[in-house]
């Protein structure tokens, strides 16, 4: 099978594992992740964070980490797509929300994902610079990333991840190491956590199949943990 193939077949896999799980086995366990979590010291160091907003019956419930983050003041930034410069594409910024009740007062979209309206885009920091969207960000501002929390289809024990098959994320770390100079004290990527279910989790003796453009998360919370 091609390297495409592979993953497609693996998505499948653990997508079929999780359509079997119930509500009150996801919610259990991600109690527990989001208590691991927030006793990281990278998490408690953070003074920004990036997170995604959780697909329902799918992944980690991310809620209790988003509203412990901005209870505290830390920064929170959450993914927004936009149309991308080719047809059909779509583009991932981090945006901040500005507290507890913007968080709470979010939209689901057709997926149930929380989502920001595009109208509220504009008046939004960027985590990599300037207001709004990437492509009409302040270009000398530096990325302002401590932590981002990653989701995944599954994860193996060497951290590998396997996404949605879109490479929002990939090209997101991408975009961001690009934009900041490692020569400037205080410029580095952020540390990145994967969050998963004990069912995205590949057992040891498998790989997540990757290329060159797939990045390695630096760690992963599991209720296994």
């Amino acid at each position: 099978m091609t390297l495409r193939e592979q993953k497609a077949s693996l998505r499948k896999r653990i997508g079929d594992e999780l359509r079997k799980l119930r509500p009150e086995e996801i919610e259990r366990q991600s109690t527990i992740i989001t208590k691991q979590a927030l006793q990281m010291l990278a998490y408690k160091n953070a003074k920004s964070i990036a997170i995604f907003l959780s697909m329902p019956g799918r992944e980690v419930s991310t809620r209790e980490i988003v509203l412990h983050s901005l209870e505290n003041g830390k920064a929170v930034f959450v993914p927004y797509l936009r149309p991308g410069e080719a047809p059909k594409s779509r583009v991932m910024d981090m945006l901040q929300l500005r507290d507890t009740g913007d968080f709470q007062s979010l939209k689901p979209d057709n997926w149930g994902i929380p989502s920001l309206s595009k109208e509220s885009v504009d008046e939004r920091t960027n985590a990599m610079g300037g207001k709004g969207v990437s492509n009409r960000r302040d270009e000398k501002a530096a990325p302002n990333l401590d932590l981002i929390f990653v989701p995944a289809v599954a994860f193996d024990r060497s951290h590998r991840r396997l996404g949605h098959g879109k490479g929002f994320y990939d090209r997101y770390f991408q975009t961001y190491k690009d934009a900041f100079d490692p020569n400037q004290a205080g410029q580095n990527m952020p540390y990145l956590v994967g969050l998963a279910l004990s069912q995205q989790m590949l057992p040891p003796e498998e790989d997540i199949p990757v290329d060159e453009n797939d990045w390695i998360v630096d760690e992963v919370v599991t209720a296994d943990t």
